[in-house]
């Protein structure tokens, strides 16, 4: 296999850990009580979609700051891609936000925990990411 070289140094963010740790947080219970609330036809705030919407983008331009926009065509960014987008719509079609957020967590799950190699193939063109 061949491998696509980024012709752009990765970008360093100064406390860039704390930073993703910060994120993640903020995502995990934004998402976390979205999902529950929906889960058990509980009338939730506005709050927790938005902090968890909020949270994905500032997650997604973080890692388009770092790794560029070649990022958008690996496996891991076009599933973080997917599910924000996935995010966006369910806080609108709310008939549809349990369905939509089950998605979303599937997405999440394939994202996290798929060997590095398949997360980072390219998915237009052949060959990885490094």
């Amino acid at each position: 296999m061949t491998e696509a070289k980024s012709t752009k140094v990765k970008s360093i963010i100064p406390f860039d850990q704390p930073i993703k740790i910060a994120l993640l947080f903020f995502h995990f219970i934004g998402f976390s009580i979205w999902y529950g609330g929906a889960v058990i036809g509980a009338e939730a705030s506005a709050t927790f979609p938005v902090m968890a919407v909020v949270s994905g983008v500032l997650l997604v331009v973080r890692e388009l700051y770092k790794d560029g926009f070649v990022w958008l065509i690996v496996t891991e960014g076009a599933l973080t891609i997917v599910k924000v987008a996935l995010l966006v719509v369910a806080s609108t079609l709310m008939r549809y936000e349990v369905p939509i957020l089950s998605i979303v967590i599937l997405c999440g799950l394939l994202s996290s925990h798929l060997p590095e190699r398949i997360r980072e193939k390219l998915i237009v063109g052949w060959g990885y990411y490094q």
